[in-house]
């Protein structure tokens, strides 16, 4: 199982989840994507999808169970389109939907974090992310996560985007494995409309509001969260 973290934050966000999912049989694995945790950017063109197959790769992995929240849901969805060999299953929690037009509570959101970064404050870019994303309970876990980011970020030059093999919400009905598409009930409208859009696209894909979460339901509500994980997991595998 490969886990993959939401942009606000590094693998150590998936801390508490490891040992209990390793209990429960699974070989588990949580990568920093690059820009974050201990994985500087690297010039050139930037498709993090790609990373994890390379990363994978290095590991023997052949194939694995991908789980992501929000940017890592959206990276995890891109390897499942590019490289559906490589993916037994895939579990997206809060993954930003292709296509679908921002809300205003999102627009803000991002605009705020953009504003910041553009004067050189990442302090305040941090508040900015913390204030729209993380409920008040995380914000000192988050906080270092997401500075740590911002930092990697802006000392990365010379890259440019990949082209996006998921731009369009018709490239997901290439996806044809066990899938699993979740948003929290306390989640931006983006998010929650998204996850119904993904699931209607992907053949067989089951569609899950978890209950008292946010945007970061691995975080938020752990054990619901890997419940649902385990349930969905042990599923699949029997059929």
């Amino acid at each position: 199982m490969v886990l993959l973290h939401a942009g606000v934050a590094d693998r150590r966000m998936w801390s508490e989840h490891l040992a209990p999912l390793a209990g429960a049989g699974y070989r588990v694995v949580a990568f920093d994507l690059p820009g974050f945790g201990e994985a500087p950017v690297q010039p050139g063109e930037q498709g993090p999808w790609l990373d994890v197959l390379g990363a994978m790769r290095d590991l023997g992995l052949d194939r694995a169970a991908l789980v992501g929240n929000s940017f890592g849901g959206a990276v995890a969805l891109r390897v499942a389109v590019v490289a559906p060999a490589a993916v037994s299953a895939l579990v997206l929690i809060s993954a930003p939907a292709p296509e679908l037009e921002p809300s205003d509570e999102l627009t803000a959101a991002c605009e705020g974090e953009e504003a910041a970064l553009e004067r050189g404050d990442i302090d305040g870019a941090v508040e900015a992310v913390l204030d729209a994303w993380v409920p008040d309970g995380l914000r000192d876990r988050v906080a270092p996560m997401q500075r740590r980011a911002f930092e990697l970020q802006a000392r990365a030059g010379g890259v440019s985007e990949a082209p996006d093999p998921a731009e369009r919400l018709d490239a997901l009905a290439r996806v044809d494995v066990p899938t699993l598409v979740a948003a929290g009930e306390r989640d931006m409208p983006d998010f929650l409309e998204g996850a119904e859009a993904i699931a209607s696209v992907i053949r067989g894909a089951r569609y899950e509001v978890i209950a008292g979460a946010g945007h970061l339901a691995p975080l938020e509500t752990p054990e619901a969260f890997r419940s649902l994980l385990l349930e969905f997991l042990g599923a699949a595998s029997e059929t």
